[in-house]
């Protein structure tokens, strides 16, 4: 009766036994990836913040802008390779909430053989005396008429008689950079926007400015090139606006009230001056290759 009884028991007990099994197998599975992150927090780990873009998806150029924008070459209107700024080619602005001082120069604009709505860039910016390299492309959105109204159209006079006959449109580009990599290099999203006029007849293209000082009703605040957007440090991943211009006033008319003091405006406000203005008017070519020797009298 004994031996039956122990049958009985180790007959019942021997599947619980077989169950327990592929608990243990189981638990030896967390136990070797101990330490190991998981898949999301890799992502998160490695991800760069993104930078938003200043388009839509829907920002498309129509059948007309492709047209327009194959009929005219705006290189040089791009890159601001114009007679008035080949003595100082750089874009100034404003970059961070403090308004530090920025600069960008497009050493290099081209448009693309195949696809004339895009064109590449190479340049250089400044900031905080660091001057880095970049490439990119401008991609180009968007084209609309510039309504008419009291502005100047740059270049009028003996080349551009008749007024009339010039058609003025505003542009707007996707602006992306990378800089060359290093400690705190960034990469950049924009826009670039540009006033400008077209002669059928010449073939002529240049900038749609504002008669006198800024005017906010036009798109580029009456400067002819306006470009803004965000930078992104790679290193702190630290994301910052700017805004540059052939106007720095334009590129933000808000600091132009206390920018300078004195009656003729002559000095400007310690509040900037500490933050990289102080060295507007030092004439530093820091976009050259092999910057000219500064006069040590």
């Amino acid at each position: 009766m004994k031996n039956l009884i122990w049958m009985l028991v180790l007959a019942v007990s021997a599947p619980a036994c077989h169950q327990k099994a592929p608990v243990a197998q189981a638990a030896t599975v967390p136990q070797a990836a101990k330490g190991a992150p998981a898949a999301a927090d890799v992502a998160a780990m490695t991800a760069q913040p993104s930078l938003p873009s200043l388009f839509a998806a829907s920002d498309t150029l129509t059948a007309p802008m492709r047209r327009l924008v194959s009929q005219y070459n705006l290189a040089n209107l791009w890159q601001g390779d114009t007679k008035d700024k080949q003595g100082n080619p750089a874009l100034e602005g404003f970059f961070g909430p403090d308004h530090y001082r920025f600069a960008l120069v497009f050493s290099q604009v081209r448009r693309d053989e195949q696809h004339p709505a895009i064109y590449h860039v190479q340049g250089k910016c400044h900031y905080r005396k660091n001057v880095r390299k970049f490439a990119g492309t401008l991609t180009m959105r968007q084209v609309q008429d510039l309504p008419r109204g009291y502005f100047f159209i740059a270049g009028a006079g003996s080349e551009l008689l008749d007024t009339a006959a010039a058609q003025t449109y505003t542009a707007r580009a996707q602006l992306q950079l990378t800089e060359e990599n290093s400690d705190n290099s960034g990469l950049f999203e924009g826009e670039a926007i540009l006033d400008f006029y077209t002669l059928a007849k010449s073939k002529k293209v240049d900038y749609v400015t504002a008669v006198m000082g800024i005017d906010e009703s036009m798109p580029t605040r009456g400067s002819g090139l306006l470009v803004r957007g965000n930078r992104l440090n790679r290193s702190t991943k630290q994301v910052k606006k700017f805004v540059i211009s052939t106007d720095f006033f334009a590129a933000a008319p808000e600091v132009y009230k206390d920018f300078a003091i004195g009656d003729r405006g002559g000095e400007i406000n310690p509040k900037y001056a500490k933050l990289g203005w102080n060295e507007l008017w030092e004439n530093e070519e820091w976009w050259a290759d092999s910057p000219k020797p500064k006069l040590n009298l």
